[in-house]
């Protein structure tokens, strides 16, 4: 299904009302993701989009597919509980994987829900039509969580809604906080309520307002409001905010960090840390990886109040964590095999197909490559048959060696460009990754 003229994804309550930690990212790809698939839900269990495709949609260029398939990995293992607020006043609680699974072959990604999932996604009672060219205006995944929630309720007809009063526990299990984030509502209001709402008035076409209900001294309850105020024109680009950004900017936006600090640390890069903080030549791949590390960094420590600004010092002090770095360099290195296995792979099946070419032109040459067969085992293979080439065909160790044979003495010319290429891009795998 192509993207480009789809303006909105139609999702269940339940899949909006959902308890989870999923990152800015990781919420704006689920619901391009759905959008993409979601005519075909009811008859189909793998989708599939190109990567090229659901690059452009989240802001970056599909060379790097290792960003794609850490987020689509993300998802894979995101569990979320969903129908919170119990919207459709039937009780029921459920538990889930965002995807069941996904992979990217030959430039196009396929995935898939969880069957049970899979039907409430296409088949809810109620559900919300979301403007997914509106999702690409916030840097806070809390501003995006709480404009899902408050449009879940939003009545099109009266171009206003209002959600119940949800308790602050319930408030927090959707905004996806810990039980140690923002313990006090003082700073909750700060640092989550105030920020989201602000950025849902500021960038969009409405206006949320929040009411407080009291339990004794203490607020217990939040209640939204969401009303259409203007009608500002939409860019038809999916993420026109992010989409010409570099990567470092995105990365960090995504976190949490101001435009113009974010925009900062992308344009000075390396000179942003401090030159007795510099880590060693060669340490990162590059600066993005750098980036990434901090900011995995800011998930693990736990008692972190501002994670913004503690990614920025971190970046700027070059924090250390063994722990993450640890598990950062074993993903990269099983990352890393996992694509040199996979050019081995292809390099390999283009020699066979070139060699079966060559032997198709010239059979000759599988008598040829059998004289040198130095193996006493393949030797005794070859006998068995009435001649090397009904003894190349049956395929196993006497292919195996002659094609050995051919690619080394007689068709080194014919193989020689695809193992200079492969050579080529086995050395960019090694300097990329490190």
């Amino acid at each position: 299904m192509n993207l480009a003229n789809i303006n909105e994804v139609i999702k269940a309550s339940p899949a909006i009302q959902v308890q989870s930690k999923m990152t800015l990212l990781q919420r704006r790809a689920w619901n391009v993701l759905l959008a993409n698939a979601y005519n075909e839900l009811p008859n189909k269990e793998i989708h599939s989009i190109s990567v090229g495709e659901l690059a452009a949609k989240l802001g970056f260029g599909d060379g790097n597919q290792e960003y794609l398939k850490e987020m689509l990995r993300s998802l894979r293992s995101c569990e979320v509980e969903w129908n919170l607020l119990d919207k459709d006043k039937v009780e029921e609680w459920g538990v889930a994987s965002l995807l069941a699974e996904a992979r990217i072959r030959d430039g196009i990604c396929t995935y898939a829900y969880p069957p049970y999932l899979r039907t409430k996604l296409h088949s809810p009672r109620i559900y919300t039509k979301l403007n997914l060219r509106l999702q690409n205006r916030f840097s806070s995944k809390y501003a995006l969580v709480l404009w899902e929630v408050c449009f879940d309720y939003f009545d099109t007809d009266r171009d206003q809604g209002e959600t119940p009063f949800i308790s602050l526990e319930i408030f927090r299990e959707l905004m996806g906080l810990e039980t140690n984030d923002y313990t006090t509502f003082k700073s909750l209001n700060q640092w989550v309520i105030k920020p989201a709402i602000k950025e849902i008035n500021d960038l969009t076409n409405y206006h949320v307002e929040v009411e407080q209900k009291r339990v004794g001294r203490r607020i217990g309850f939040l209640k939204f409001r969401i009303t259409r105020v203007k009608h500002i024109p939409v860019q038809e680009s999916l993420f026109p905010d992010i989409e010409n950004l570099p990567l470092v900017a995105i990365e960090l936006l995504q976190a949490g960090i101001d435009r113009k600090i974010a925009l900062k640390i992308a344009s000075a890069e390396w000179d942003f840390i401090r030159p007795e903080k510099l880590p060693p030549p060669g340490t990162y791949p590059d600066f993005l990886t750098y980036i990434a590390e901090k900011i995995e960094m800011s998930l693990a420590a736990a008692s972190v109040k501002n994670r913004a600004g503690y990614i920025v010092e971190a970046i700027r002090e070059n924090y250390q964590d063994p722990e993450v770095q640890k598990a950062r360099a074993e993903r990269a290195e099983n990352a890393k095999q996992k694509q040199l296995e996979e050019l081995e792979e292809e390099y390999n099946v283009k020699c066979k197909n070139l060699l079966r070419q060559a032997v198709h032109a010239n059979p000759e040459l599988v008598d040829a490559a059998a004289q040198r067969i130095q193996s006493y085992i393949v030797r005794q293979r070859l006998l068995e048959h009435p001649s090397p080439i009904e003894a190349y065909q049956k395929g196993g160790m006497v292919t195996a060696e002659i094609n050995a044979i051919l690619a080394a003495e007689f068709c080194q010319d014919l193989i020689a460009p695809v193992t200079a290429a492969y050579e080529d891009e086995k050395a960019e795998i090694l300097a990329t990754l490190g």
